[in-house]
């Protein structure tokens, strides 16, 4: 994929400039959040196919034809991109959160969608690997360990506030822990549903497990998905 280049005469923007989300930066013309969303996809694609060690700002350049340069106008550092790159995952993932918890839905019927969405989103083999990859620079650059436990901590309290509805017997420190348990739970599963683990014959009945074990931490005992 071929973008157009950026004159060479703009200046280059800070790491501490670089946008956070999604959304393009203030001042960017039209052209210039067309080349900034090229930017993105083509370095979402590389780093699915090469993973994080082949992943360089050189790598993004030539994979995008512009020069580092010219990259590093939008994105001036390598985690800058990955940034980028995750930034409308995470916003997927909250903004499916908050349009359930706003739903007419009973907290329970809710706690049930999101569970059974965890189950299916644990086997999405086009977005695990990019957490994988984030995680991984997240252990290394400060801005991305931010950027994910900033996404924790949202999806931490918005789970823990909807156990508590669903379920008022539960304190507020026991509904966080209980949220923290089932997003542990879910993250420990795409390693196994998310690669050809998934398919192995002992893993047969694992996802309705999954299920009975969540309701469980919730409402204190089995509940029957028909009557929740």
């Amino acid at each position: 994929m071929t973008v157009t280049k950026e004159p060479s005469t703009r200046r280059r923007r800070t790491s501490s400039a670089a946008p956070s989300t999604g959304t393009a930066p203030d001042g960017l013309r039209a052209q210039g959040v067309r080349t900034r969303n090229a930017i993105i996809r083509v370095a979402r694609k590389l780093l699915l196919e090469n993973g994080p060690m082949d992943f360089s700002l050189r790598a993004v350049a030539l994979k995008a034809g512009i020069s580092v340069s010219n990259l590093q106008y939008y994105f001036p550092t390598r985690p800058d991109v990955v940034r980028a790159v995750m930034a409308p995952v995470i916003d997927t993932y909250i903004d499916v959160l908050k349009q359930a918890l706003q739903s007419n839905a009973s907290p329970r019927a809710t706690i049930e969608a999101i569970l059974d969405q965890s189950v299916q989103d644990a086997k999405d083999s086009k977005n695990i690997p990019l957490w994988w990859h984030f995680f991984s620079f997240a252990s290394t650059d400060p801005e991305c360990a931010q950027m994910r436990d900033e996404w924790y901590d949202t999806l931490t309290n918005e789970l823990a506030k909807l156990i508590r509805a669903a379920n008022p017997e539960r304190g507020a420190a026991e509904s966080t822990h209980i949220a923290v348990l089932l997003i542990s739970m879910v993250d420990g599963m795409t390693i196994h549903l998310g690669t050809a683990r998934g398919k192995r014959a002992y893993m047969r009945g694992f996802e309705a497990m999954f299920l009975e074990t969540a309701r469980n931490l919730v409402w204190g005992k089995t509940v029957d998905a028909e009557t929740a």
